[in-house]
């Protein structure tokens, strides 16, 4: 039998190593109970360790914090500018489209001047206000904002409003920039309202892109989203990890490095 002291070490390795565990996962790793593997994990949270969510707990050295849009707009500027003119060109004239929120989508407005009559949705309010600079001189797009609840730190519209207004749209297409993206996990986000809002967004349209810096890579936040398979592209920079890149081939979804 191993002492406590022992298998808490072990768990460590364990959880360094998947990342993401369950508390069923370390009852038949270790042969213990689940109230056993509980309290390890209980401890481990307390050491600052790892960060307990319902039925496991997430290794903290990969938890992506949830980004404070102010500061997240500053970083990584260049990368975000060529994936925004890239995922650009997926846009069809005429096409009904959807830029979800973050600094990734709010660089695609700048580039949007040479599409003609398209339909655009936003639940980013700086987005919105971007959008609606755009459509006092470009008179051939119409712009609607989801409206609901406001996220300040994030700076969206979240909430049931905004979630009604998206099941209530059919779109040709919807870019997507999470918080955290890994093969194993999909992409995930930093709240339960973040989530909802996220999913409600991907069943609105047909095709679905996710576009977003390669930093987000490898990471996990809160609230798992939705599967990468669930993409059409997935649009990034050059930065991407080789081993990343190939692993995402090897799940057969398209990928695009600017």
């Amino acid at each position: 039998m191993r002492i406590p002291e022992k298998r808490i070490i072990e768990v460590k390795d364990l959880i360094k190593k998947e990342k993401v565990v369950t508390v069923d996962r370390l009852t038949e790793a270790f042969g213990i109970s689940p109230i056993t593997a509980r309290r390890d994990l209980e401890r481990l949270d307390t050491e600052g360790f790892l960060t307990k969510v319902h039925g496991g707990a997430i290794y903290k050295g990969t938890i992506e914090p949830e980004p404070v849009f102010s500061e997240q707009v500053k970083i990584h500027r260049k990368e975000k500018s060529g994936i925004a003119a890239e995922a650009v060109k997926r846009i069809n004239d005429a096409d009904i489209v959807v830029l979800e929120s973050g600094s990734t989508c709010l660089a695609m407005v700048e580039h949007l001047g040479s599409k003609k009559d398209i339909k655009v949705s936003t639940a980013g309010i700086p987005l919105a206000n971007e959008l609606w600079k755009l459509s006092m001189t470009k008179k051939d797009i119409q712009v609607s904002i989801c409206g609901g609840q406001i996220r300040p730190d994030s700076s969206i519209f979240v909430g049931p409003h905004a979630i009604d207004f998206f099941n209530s749209i059919n779109a040709d297409i919807a870019f997507v920039s999470p918080v955290g993206i890994s093969v194993d996990k999909g992409i995930s986000t930093a709240t339960e309202l973040d989530a909802e809002l996220m999913k409600a967004i991907m069943g609105c349209a047909h095709k679905k892109i996710l576009i977003c810096d390669s930093t987000k890579f490898g990471k996990y936040s809160y609230i798992n989203v939705a599967p990468l398979t669930d993409f059409t592209e997935i649009i990034t920079d050059k930065g991407l990890d080789e081993d990343y890149y190939k692993k995402i081939k090897e799940i057969d979804i398209k990928i695009t490095l600017v």
